[in-house]
């Protein structure tokens, strides 16, 4: 009976996470008419390493045992997976491109089978099929003239930077903590950030709206949610948690559609629905030594 209370305490806490990280997708796309999505993406990770490199330090998961190297490409990762992925919802919308992003776990898959040489079920290729049918249908694909092929370009990017991102994860998490491992990489993150962008040159005529979006994006939207789902992996097995976390990108388009008033349409909401049960489907079949711990 504990087991299985634990087990629905990890699921709220992961439904918690993909709705902070759903509707953060949202906030962030509000405030770019006032702040370049690059700049968005560098709050948010100077916000999350304020918040969780002193959580981590209480806890005494500070510690680095011989892979800082490791921990400065998860960084730089970090960064570049976050700013595509809001090039990608600034262009295309937020449910567009949270779902286009969601096709990461699809290119783990494939990585998996490919190169490390893993076992993948007829399951998981099924659902991979699907995925990509689904991302066709969120994108319009069939409407060449239409299709803003940068904001695309920048969703493919960040699927392929958010794969990137679940493998070095997944090693690091065979080596260290998670609080451990998402500490430093949002520490490195801040100062790819800084030396890229100076923080001199960040604009400060920004008004309270706009810092308050700021900070939900970087505090509720980033350390909050890491740190629930760091919770909800200690309570329920880490495919359990990724499954419920495939609720964002839908949580995100609902959110926009609020928000923003972005609407999708009947092919749409259809190509995102298959992308999400595919990947749900991966999360729990596909991939069963990978942790999930959504970068978004």
């Amino acid at each position: 009976m504990e087991k299985t209370h634990n087990y629905r305490t990890g699921v709220a806490l992961a439904l918690a996470a993909a709705f902070l990280w759903g509707v953060s997708g949202a906030v962030a796309a509000d405030a770019f008419a006032d702040v370049s999505p690059a700049r968005v993406a560098q709050v948010r990770a100077f916000l999350a390493a304020v918040i969780l490199m002193p959580y981590a330090w209480l806890r005494g998961m500070l510690r680095v045992p011989g892979h800082a190297g490791w921990l400065m490409l998860l960084g730089v990762n970090l960064a570049a997976v976050n700013v595509t992925f809001y090039w990608a919802i600034d262009r295309l919308g937020v449910g567009p491109g949270a779902t286009i992003q969601f096709l990461g776990p699809i290119l783990v898959l494939g990585w998996m089978a490919f190169v490390q040489g893993r076992d993948v079920s007829r399951v998981a290729w099924a659902a991979a099929v699907t995925a990509v049918v689904g991302v066709g249908l969120v994108s319009r694909a069939w409407d060449t003239a239409g299709v803003d092929w940068i904001g695309v370009a920048a969703g493919l990017a960040s699927a392929i930077l958010f794969g990137s991102y679940l493998l070095i994860a997944e090693f690091l998490g065979k080596q260290m903590r998670a609080v451990t491992v998402m500490s430093w990489g949002f520490l490195v993150a801040t100062v790819f950030w800084a030396v890229v962008q100076p923080v001199w040159s960040f604009p400060t005529d920004l008004g309270t709206e706009v810092w308050v979006k700021l900070a939900w994006v970087g505090i509720a939207g980033t350390a909050v949610p890491f740190l629930v789902e760091f919770a909800a992996l200690r309570r329920a097995p880490a495919g359990l948690v990724g499954v419920v976390a495939t609720a964002e990108p839908v949580i995100g388009a609902a959110a926009a559609w609020v928000m923003l008033d972005q609407q999708l349409d009947t092919a749409q909401i259809i190509g995102g629905l298959m992308v999400v049960i595919a990947v749900a489907s991966i999360q729990r079949w596909g991939l069963p030594e990978a942790p999930y711990d959504a970068a978004r």
